[in-house]
């Protein structure tokens, strides 16, 4: 159910590279396949894997996150189905968030599971939702949000049906293309920049921190 793993971290990092090394104007658009967006980190290989194997995974979730959070263009979450832990935080890196109707949860599942966040999932969660009372419901209470509660608690933009989930997505995106934006000297370096200076707690975060670094530290 599109878990995180070092296959599909590999393969998303192949296909993100693809769009960084891509001409202007573009936009990126991620969507999951069945009914699953993600089903977050893969606790199987975790249970499996030494805890060293298993901490380097996390970490390159984190660097993938990171680069996703500043890249030059729109991004958008096209969010299928359920979200869960590492999933929801695929989608929190994007610009803008996109949910069906009708089926799927957006949900913190590491209190149900007995884990942290972890620093760079916190950083991330703290940088995408302003909102401190959905921040403390969500993780503190494990809740889990339908599109509806979702858009109303401002974790996504918009809720559509299923089948005009592509649609709604890609006209998101294509109002993020600078000729939309009227954005007459758009500079994708610039505009990668800008997104570091708002979400820099968490990019630094991202790229750079530990999963052993103590819950109370600072970078």
């Amino acid at each position: 159910p599109n878990v995180f793993n070092p296959s599909l971290i590999k393969s998303l990092s192949t296909a993100l590279k693809e769009v960084e090394d891509a001409d202007h104007p573009k936009a990126l658009i991620i969507r999951g396949i069945g009914k699953f967006f993600s089903n977050g980190l893969d606790l199987q290989f975790m249970t499996s894997s030494e805890p060293s194997a298993t901490n380097e995974m996390i970490e390159s979730v984190w660097k993938l996150l990171a680069r996703l959070l500043v890249l030059d263009c729109r991004t958008v979450a096209a969010i299928n189905g359920h979200a869960f832990g590492a999933g929801l935080f695929l989608a929190l890196a994007c610009d803008f968030r996109i949910m069906r109707t009708q089926r799927g949860y957006l949900n913190f599942p590491e209190l149900n599971l007995g884990m942290r966040l972890g620093k760079g999932f916190a950083e991330l969660s703290k940088s995408k939702i302003t909102s401190s009372h959905v921040l403390r419901e969500g993780v503190l209470t494990g809740k889990r949000y339908d599109s509806t509660a979702a858009l109303q608690s401002g974790l996504v933009d918009e809720e559509c049906s299923i089948e005009t989930l592509p649609e709604h997505a890609e006209a998101l995106a294509m109002e993020g293309l600078p000729e939309e934006l009227g954005a007459k000297f758009f500079d994708a370096t610039s505009f990668q920049q800008m997104k570091m200076e708002l979400y820099t707690d968490a990019y630094r975060t991202l790229i750079s921190a530990q999963v052993e670094s103590l819950p109370e530290s600072r970078l």
